[in-house]
């Protein structure tokens, strides 16, 4: 839908943020995920979860640092301003009291903020830190966004990949009012905010393939098998697959996808190894093989062991149903702008009158400059100094960041 297949999904809602990656239009997908402290020995999208919502509970401990989550406050009492019983200040509330959020029009204004609530919620905060309120207010605001910034750095960083190549696609209801300073912080120039940025993972699941995981375990050097083993073994798999598929209903294209984990034999860890690319109708299969898992190695540690045994752990089939598309709206042609609805207070350092625009109403082609505030009924988006988004024909925001590194997509 945007053309750019290089991107950091990133949704933040009331209790989590979960960020992920795409490259090159592909999910990242990983077999060594950890759930409660047990490892997952199954594949999955490589997702990482932090405790960092719009309900993280601010504190400030013994020695005098603030922290925000991993605890929340969640749906029941939630954050302060949400007048259901709440005496924490969190997220949520910092960023009311800071005049990102609008208290009478919450909702769309189905619901109505407590601003004196939040404003005694972080007052407290601000007592602990010895500071005034609006100083612990930010301070909430930048320790989120700092935590959320890590996890962006746990997904591309730490898997030795450079951030500042992709755009982060900012979904969830409480994203928008963080992202473009989580993307400044990482030096990205480009942030996405679909329109219905709120219920952006429903849609997905709707949009998203079936698909089918089957898996083999192999321990031993791969050389010992034969190509007609091989294949013998992909093969099974691939029909186990189908026939899983087929017990659905689905009777639409189907695509393949072939790979494998495997590490030399003096390792104690395996790699995932794409075999798409690779002959299977060679005689010298297994060879192959062996030297797609060297230059996966090559690529990941930049060194390869030629002289060593390659050792297949797990042989791996995806077998994809490929959905129709989703029935999309049609792009807007351009028109004439929309002026502001209204203007707001809103604390950036200092106080300043920033104009708000609705969402839903802005024209195709439309440039939005920082600062402002972009409100719908279901999320806000806080566009700093120099931001600059430019409304899509889809009607999403395409923000330019200010500050980020020249010449980066």
């Amino acid at each position: 839908l945007i053309g750019h297949g290089d991107l950091i999904p990133f949704d933040m809602g009331g209790t989590s943020t979960d960020i992920s990656l795409i490259a090159g239009g592909e999910a990242a997908i990983a077999s060594d995920r950890k759930l409660a402290g047990q490892r997952v020995g199954l594949q999955s999208l490589d997702i990482v979860s932090i405790g960092a919502g719009g309900g993280s509970i601010a504190r400030v401990d013994a020695g005098g640092v603030l922290h925000v989550g991993p605890e929340s406050a969640g749906a029941l009492p939630g954050p302060a301003c949400y007048g259901r019983g709440g005496t924490v200040a969190t997220v949520t509330d910092a960023n009311l009291v800071l005049g990102y959020l609008d208290a009478a029009n919450f909702l769309g204004g189905r619901a109505t903020l407590d601003a004196a609530a939040a404003e005694q919620a972080v007052d407290r905060v601000a007592e602990a830190l010895g500071v005034d309120r609006m100083t612990a207010a930010e301070g909430v605001h930048r320790v989120v966004n700092t935590r959320m910034a890590e996890g962006v750095r746990l997904v591309s960083v730490r898997r030795g990949i450079d951030p500042r190549r992709f755009a982060l696609l900012s979904f969830g209801g409480a994203a928008g009012l963080h992202i473009t300073e989580v993307a400044r912080q990482l030096d990205l120039a480009r942030v996405i905010v679909p329109r219905l940025a709120a219920v952006l993972s429903a849609w997905g699941m709707l949009a998203s393939d079936l698909r089918y995981e089957v898996a083999r375990t192999h321990i031993g050097d791969a050389s010992a098998l034969s190509a007609d083993d091989l294949r013998s073994i992909y093969r099974e798999m691939e029909d186990e697959g189908r026939a899983r598929l087929a017990q659905t209903g689905f009777d639409g294209p189907v695509h393949v996808r072939r790979s494998a984990d495997m590490r030399y034999g003096e390792q104690i860890f395996e790699i995932p190894v794409d075999l798409d690319g690779i002959d299977w109708s060679g005689a010298d299969l297994v060879q192959t093989m062996a030297e797609a898992f060297r230059a996966r190695h090559e690529s990941l540690y930049t060194y390869a062991l030629r002289d060593q045994e390659a050792v297949l752990v797990n042989a791996r089939v995806a077998v994809i149903g490929a959905l129709p598309a989703m029935p999309s709206e049609p792009p807007r042609a351009a028109a004439t702008p929309v002026p502001p609805r209204s203007h707001r207070r809103v604390y950036l350092g200092a106080w300043h009158e920033v104009p708000m625009f609705t969402f839903d109403a802005l024209a195709a082609g439309q440039i939005v400059t920082g600062p402002a505030i972009v409100e719908s009924s279901t999320t806000t988006v806080l566009l700093r100094a120099g931001d600059r988004a430019e409304i899509t024909p889809l009607g999403w925001l395409d923000i330019a960041v200010s500050g980020a590194a020249a010449g980066v997509p």
